[in-house]
């Protein structure tokens, strides 16, 4: 791939720059599908190392075009004409997107907790997993939104949006299911547990 296409994530995922937000999912599970190791076509033209490159870059480009504030700000950059590729890469864009959600300053650790036993025991047996629950469980154990961003390295903005179960503000599910492994055990949970019942009604949003 050409340093001119590199950051050019419309091109990677085979997409018109005005192609709209429902097949930029369809492009990028069309273009895992065909890069994928599974299809051993592919070694007939990229070697194993070229085809492992390309599957980052659908990734990112995933990432990208798959959240519409991203995907905005890419738009914008690319357009313009006037951007370096060093703009156009996916750290830039993401870094660029916290000035549009800029982060509140560091906090102090918060204080311990105080226990509410009845609350524990329903954690404990809570077995349906989503996104206010979990937001439920934060805020109980006196956590901020920044606070949980700054333990799990994860953007403040994709913690809202898990937790919110926003599939628009959010990256491929496989991306989704980590975040929500992180925040899971930053929360002192069974991470497991949590993910699979997370995901599940995650993924059935879109059977609505």
């Amino acid at each position: 791939m050409e340093a001119t296409s590199r950051y050019n994530y419309y091109e990677i995922l085979e997409l018109t720059a005005n192609a709209p937000q429902h097949e930029v999912t369809t492009a990028y599970e069309r273009a895992r599908a065909t890069y994928s190791g599974e299809n051993p076509a592919i070694y007939t033209i990229f070697s194993e190392q070229e085809a492992r490159q390309l599957l980052v870059l659908i990734e990112e480009a995933y990432q990208v075009l798959g959240n519409k504030i991203l995907r905005n700000i890419y738009d914008q950059r690319l357009l313009s004409g006037r951007s370096s590729l060093n703009d156009l890469t996916y750290e830039s864009i993401l870094e660029a997107s916290k000035q549009v959600f800029p982060e509140p300053k560091a906090e102090k650790p918060a204080a311990a907790y105080k226990k509410d036993e009845s609350f524990e025991k329903e954690i404990a047996a809570r077995e349906n997993w989503d996104g206010a629950f979990l937001k439920k469980v934060r805020e109980y154990k006196q956590l901020s939104t920044q606070r949980l961003s700054e333990i799990t390295k994860i953007n403040s903005y994709y913690v809202t949006a898990v937790e919110n179960m926003d599939p628009a503000n959010l990256p491929a599910v496989v991306f989704v299911r980590g975040y929500v492994v992180q925040i899971a055990k930053a929360l002192g949970l069974d991470d497991k547990k949590v993910a699979d019942s997370y995901m599940k009604n995650f993924k059935g949003l879109g059977k609505q």
